[in-house]
């Protein structure tokens, strides 16, 4: 192809030299194929750490982490991690730690990050979900090419969709515990957590959600 190319620009050169006038009417860009094709860069940013941990929470609950200084590009998939061996091996230390995994429907959350580091605008409210099944070990990536997340930081988390509550052991949601992350967990109305205020609770949290992100750069 590039022999032909070649081949051809030559021509066209001498055609131009000896008769200019005629250059547009002779050529024809039928005969010039010129393909670019650019190579998909992904980097993944995995927020991991010790000591690992996991969660449930009831329907309408949510956590969420902040995410700071990641490498530019647009997010394309976020993975978290469901029914891990964590549960399984509590389980086994002690056979009243309930287990009873569920089909289980989620939202991602996507939230701003106000200047002092708490909790900004919501910019998206489960407009992609997606289902753990009972059966779902371990890790699971979830699409989220189309929210448009902020360029600089910003947290983001699962919501419950489904008829769960916390305890029941219908999922549980693998934790960490890195240095520079923390996240907010929001409770519904309970005798625990609001036993006076009507309104719902949403708490500041040292453990964050262990997840990969992918980059596309």
């Amino acid at each position: 192809m590039l022999h032909r190319l070649l081949l051809l620009t030559l021509m066209l050169f001498c055609t131009t030299s000896l008769f200019a006038q005629n250059t547009i009417e002779e050529t024809t860009l039928d005969e010039l194929e010129i393909v670019s094709k650019r190579k998909r860069k992904i980097k993944k940013y995995k927020l991991n750490g010790f000591p690992p941990d996991f969660i449930d929470f009831s329907k309408n609950e949510f956590v969420v982490t902040n995410f700071e200084n990641l490498p530019k590009g647009k997010i394309i998939s976020a993975t978290f991690y469901f029914n891990t061996w964590l549960p399984s091996f509590a389980n086994s230390v002690n056979e009243e730690f309930k287990i009873d995994y569920k089909d289980v429907d989620f939202g991602v959350l996507v939230y701003n990050m106000k200047k002092d580091g708490t909790l900004g605008n919501l910019i998206s409210d489960s407009e992609v979900k997606f289902t753990i099944k009972k059966e779902q070990r371990d890790g699971f990536k979830i699409d989220v090419s189309s929210i448009d997340f902020p360029l600089d930081k910003f947290f983001l988390g699962i919501k419950a969709l489904s008829d769960v509550k916390t305890g029941e052991g219908s999922f549980y949601l693998r934790l960490c515990e890195p240095e520079l992350n923390y996240s907010f967990q929001k409770f519904e109305k309970s005798e625990i957590f609001n036993p006076i205020n009507e309104s719902n609770t949403i708490v500041q949290q040292p453990f964050a959600l262990k997840t990969t992100l992918e980059i596309e750069q």
